[in-house]
């Protein structure tokens, strides 16, 4: 089901098939969009291996982390396949590591030091280019497109966006009791989806910025 039958679908649920509508077509597919984001954070997001890289450089330690990634999987050097290990920070002194002026080729990435970012250790002599492994934030979908999430959960994304429909500051459409009995079905599904991906799936992973 692409964004279209979806919008078509909402409109019919709820009674808003009949022009000028409540809720116009650009508002409900940002809240559709949103609704993908949402229930990435709340489950496990896309898997995606291709998309991310890091140019590495010599002498410098900072790597700015693309927004869009939700969780690191795992890095790998592609020049010859060797595992770049994701360490936490706080798992550096169990690790044996520490900043304290080493150069080398890049053997791990940092996380959790700062936001965003992610450090170099040691501190790179060579340039490198490092593939990320990720779980990653959907794109956006325009009217038509087809959503990026497994199938079985794009007509559950209606639960957010009439959370959020629910919410507009009309005398027609909000509604916080309705809303409010939306985002408890909502996060009662992404609960269950997560469960029942944990269960098929059980991975374990290292993720930045405290996961």
């Amino acid at each position: 089901m692409n964004t279209a039958e979806l919008l078509a679908v909402f409109r019919e649920e709820v009674v808003d098939q009949a022009l000028p509508y409540l809720w116009s077509d650009a508002l409900i597919y940002t809240y559709i969009n949103e609704a993908q984001k949402q229930f990435c954070r709340q489950t496990r997001g896309i898997e995606d291996s291709r998309q991310f890289t890091l140019d590495i450089l010599v002498a410098e330690e900072w790597y700015a982390i693309d927004p869009q990634i939700l969780k690191l999987r795992s890095a790998v050097n592609s020049a010859d396949g060797t595992d770049v290990a994701i360490i936490a920070v706080e798992k550096m002194a169990a690790n044996n590591m520490r900043f304290s002026g080493q150069v080398g080729p890049i053997s791990a990435l940092v996380t959790g030091m700062e936001k965003g970012y992610l450090r170099a250790y040691p501190t790179p002599n060579a340039t490198a280019t490092v593939e990320l492994r990720t779980y990653r934030l959907p794109i956006d979908a325009e009217a038509g497109d087809d959503l990026e999430i497994d199938a079985q959960h794009v007509v559950p994304l209606l639960s957010w966006v009439k959370h959020k429909a629910y919410l507009k500051q009309d005398s027609e459409t909000y509604d916080k009791n309705a809303s409010d009995r939306h985002r408890v079905t909502w996060d009662a599904y992404c609960a269950a989806a997560k469960k029942e991906e944990d269960r098929k799936r059980p991975i374990s992973t290292v993720a930045y910025g405290g996961y």
